[in-house]
């Protein structure tokens, strides 16, 4: 009976997936927040016909790794280099505004000071893979000003999930290390994982016995690689999270190098194609629908924490934007396109509930802040990129 409601779930996933992006093609709303909708509707508060099992929920759980290993395969580190100045002042002031406005709105509504820091950590982030694809099509703007932007939301998803590795260590201890030795120990580990694994894999793609045994078994050499680095954290202590997308940044050199351009797409084809839809699709079954039938506090604080995000997100961004020397319209581009959350958002957002920092309130305002930005980040970005100088 078990095997058969898991086979149905995946089944419904896995058709929606391939569904969904034909019905809205001409739409700009991601088909990840499509399946989130349909895992809400479908899900135990909607029409309660898919139940999540603990084979969903691994699959989710996979999902959610890949989503962080390519969101790591998008960050191009060295990029990041270039316009150092530029990138700190914007991806600071992007980041620190909406940080506050999320822990206050948190607090005024009488949540712990974890919870409430939790909160501002999720209003850092934002969603680099999402963006990405936005940008390219918005031809007014100038390559080198899509690149500024591109950087400092790298920046900001980084700062994000760095942030949720600590709160996450202080607020439900995995390590038997004291936490100042565990920092230490954590970001030595990331120098040397960032420093040592991208050319040691590209030396060992380069070797000749690899091409021989064609893309499949360099698609097996990076997997390894991935489970290896989300094993070393996880034992460290890190969340899978955070580890799934360093292992992704460490090999995004590498991936992208010349002739192992197909492993990205491979990648891309399992992630996408399988584990990533689940993972949403289990995202959206936490949206308590019910909390959306009578109108109380509760809905005070969906409302609050939404337009706190997108009036701190799009008005620090726009202040930094023009810090740096960005037109109107590259400034209001930048807040505008800040506004979206969704890959790191969400992850951000099933890591903390996974461990009980998050009630259904919070997450499912979180869930719905990530929808309802995700339609309205796109709109506004391409209504400002439209405009005249």
């Amino acid at each position: 009976m078990i095997a058969d409601s898991t086979l149905f779930t995946l089944l419904i996933v896995l058709s929606l997936g391939l569904i969904i992006p034909e019905l809205f093609k001409k739409s700009r709303v991601p088909f990840l927040t499509l399946i989130i909708l349909a895992g809400a509707i479908t899900g135990p508060y909607g029409l309660n016909y898919v139940q999540v099992d603990s084979t969903i929920s691994f699959f989710g759980f996979l999902g959610m790794a890949f989503l962080m290993f390519m969101a790591g395969l998008e960050t191009d580190i060295t990029k990041i280099y270039k316009s150092k100045y530029k990138l700190s002042l914007m991806a600071s002031f992007n980041s620190i505004i909406p940080f506050i406005f999320g822990l206050a709105i948190t607090r005024f509504f009488g949540y712990s000071w974890d919870v409430s820091i939790l909160v501002g950590i999720i209003f850092i982030s934002s969603s680099v893979a999402v963006i990405t694809s936005f940008l390219k099509d918005y031809k007014s703007i100038s390559k080198d000003v899509s690149q500024l932007i591109l950087s400092a939301v790298m920046i900001i998803d980084i700062i994000s999930l760095v942030a949720l590795g600590f709160i996450l260590q202080t607020a439900s201890k995995i390590t038997v290390l004291p936490l100042p030795v565990y920092l230490v120990v954590l970001l030595l580990s990331i120098f040397v994982l960032l420093r040592v694994v991208p050319p040691m894999t590209k030396n060992i793609i380069k070797k000749r016995f690899l091409y021989d045994y064609g893309h499949e078994a360099r698609l097996r050499f990076i997997i390894i690689i991935l489970v290896g680095v989300v094993a070393y954290f996880s034992f460290l202590g890190a969340h899978p999270i955070l580890a799934s997308f360093l292992a992704g940044l460490s090999l995004s050199g590498v991936v992208i190098y010349e002739k192992s351009e197909i492993l990205k797409y491979k990648l891309n084809a399992i992630g996408y194609g399988l584990f990533i839809p689940v993972f949403f699709f289990v995202v959206g079954m936490d949206i308590n629908i019910s909390l959306l039938k009578e109108f109380d506090v509760r809905n005070v604080l969906m409302i609050s924490l939404v337009l706190g995000l997108i009036l701190s997100k799009f008005f620090s961004g726009y202040i930094a934007g023009k810090m740096v020397g960005l037109s109107k319209k590259e400034a209001s581009l930048f807040g505008s396109i800040s506004i979206t959350q969704l890959t790191t958002t969400l992850a951000v957002t099933y890591a903390a509930s996974s461990v009980g920092l998050l009630d259904s309130t919070l997450t499912t305002s979180i869930i719905l802040l990530a929808v309802i930005t995700t339609i309205i980040g796109p709109v506004l970005s391409s209504y400002i990129s439209s405009k005249s100088v």
